[in-house]
């Protein structure tokens, strides 16, 4: 019962504060600005610091009930309760310096004046750190950058997303922030020790801190998604977890709350993935083949071989690593491909429809190892048999034959390219059903079989 009803008086510390703080400035303000100052105006101003003196003791003893409650470090409140202690003491001194009627010099009534002021506001700083955090007095302030997020990615971080993991790189740091300066090894508030993982997972004197798969079980997640007014709210002073912060918890530990957990899994959700995005400016969009190739440009003799008239190409990217090559002319023969195999690494997108290609021809493409997209269009040499040798193309996303005669046996052997996503069948000799049935097996690849 005692407890309670100290934790009561605690609580009303925030609103007993202010009493002292409004009766000394308008008890130094009556002093500094009345120039004729008869007898009952000092005795206004005696009883201005009596009352500064009382609502400041009651004001400091119930910021003792409330420090003492278990939420607080020591290193927390240390100059904030002192320097409360320091302005009562002075109060009681003015005021009985005042009561027996000492006779205040001018010097001496500015340095009383001034001491008084400046213990306020140390008070007044040091338990606004408490409340609101320490850069409290300027994160607000207009022009001053904002961070997001207390997590700081490097560069080179955000370049290796795949490297990223969402607890040590994203959720540890936050709760090393916010948490661990009351529940560490040393400190342990209420049983609990967030400096490891293990002892963060099993939790303290109130339960399990993590549960795998439950956040709304789990005693951390709750505590730091309470109401802020809710007497259990973590933390209980400074800056509380941000709603993108408390969202990728909820995430982690709805997702089995593994210490090791790549960032990229959150490709599954959509919503916290554009979170993730914006809070800590990753790009987390499944990379293309390309995107994760890196190559040196091809040197001046390796490109003699596609200039002149047979060949029209250009670079897709600023490094000029990547080639679109495309047979211009009307008859395509065997030295042709023989003639690019030297540059085939760096031959991305090729382009080799209406030109009689055949079977063989395709023969000379099954090993171009950064191949992506490849046109054949309106070659109606092509059969099935062409469509063998183009299985080992790995990397192949986009493959055109249309106008080509093959069938539906075909569909077999492009079922089994792993890497297809887009089919041009326009005009083949594969059948509307055997196309449909293929759409079935293979969602995944978009199929383009007329208008």
């Amino acid at each position: 019962m005692l407890t309670e009803l100290l934790d009561f008086l605690g609580s009303l510390h925030p609103l007993i504060v202010h009493l002292p703080i409004g009766i000394v400035l308008l008890t130094i303000a009556i002093d500094v600005f009345m120039r004729n100052k008869n007898n009952s105006v000092h005795r206004v101003i005696t009883l201005g610091w009596f009352f500064s003196f009382l609502s400041g003791l009651l004001a400091a003893l119930f910021g003792w009930f409330l420090g003492d409650n278990g939420y607080y470090l020591a290193s927390q409140i240390s100059i904030h309760k002192w320097s409360g202690i320091a302005f009562v003491g002075v109060c009681l001194i003015i005021w009985m310096l005042r009561f027996v009627n000492f006779r205040f010099t001018q010097t001496f009534n500015r340095f009383v004046n001034f001491t008084i002021i400046l213990l306020l506001t140390i008070t007044g700083h040091f338990g606004g750190e408490m409340t609101h955090g320490q850069n409290y007095l300027f994160e607000n302030l207009p022009y001053v950058e904002k961070k997001i997020s207390v997590i700081q990615l490097s560069e080179a971080e955000r370049a290796e997303t795949d490297s990223i993991q969402v607890y040590e790189d994203l959720i540890h740091p936050v709760l090393e922030e916010k948490c661990m300066a009351c529940h560490n090894q040393n400190q342990a508030y209420g049983g609990l020790n967030m400096s490891a993982f293990e002892s963060m997972i099993k939790g303290g004197n109130s339960g399990a801190g993590i549960q795998k798969g439950n956040p709304y079980e789990s005693l951390i997640y709750k505590r730091v998604s309470f109401p802020h007014d809710h007497p259990k709210f973590m933390p209980p002073t400074g800056v509380p977890l941000s709603y993108d912060q408390i969202a990728t918890l909820e995430w982690w530990i709805d997702n089995g709350a593994e210490k090791q957990m790549p960032v990229t899994l959150v490709r599954n959700d959509p919503k916290i993935q554009r979170l993730m995005e914006i809070q800590y400016g990753l790009d987390l969009r499944e990379k293309t083949y390309l995107e994760t190739l890196k190559l040196d440009s091809p040197t001046p003799e390796k490109l003699q071989s596609v200039q002149g008239e047979k060949y029209s190409w250009r670079f897709l990217n600023p490094e000029q690593s990547f080639m679109d090559l495309k047979f211009t002319k009307k008859q395509i023969e065997t030295t042709d491909l023989i003639n690019i195999q030297n540059i085939k690494k760096y031959i991305v997108w090729l382009n080799l429809s209406d030109c009689m290609l055949n079977n063989d021809h395709l023969g000379y493409l099954n090993d171009f190892p950064n191949l992506t997209r490849l046109k054949i269009q309106k070659n109606p040499l092509i059969t099935n048999k062409g469509i063998e040798a183009l299985q080992n193309l790995e990397n192949l996303t986009e493959l055109n034959l249309y106008g080509t005669k093959v069938s539906d046996a075909a569909l077999l052997r492009l079922g089994q390219m792993q890497s297809l996503k887009k089919l041009f069948l326009w005009n083949t000799r594969i059948t509307p059903q055997a196309i449909a049935d293929f759409k079935i097996q293979h969602p995944h690849i978009e199929v383009i079989a007329g208008m």
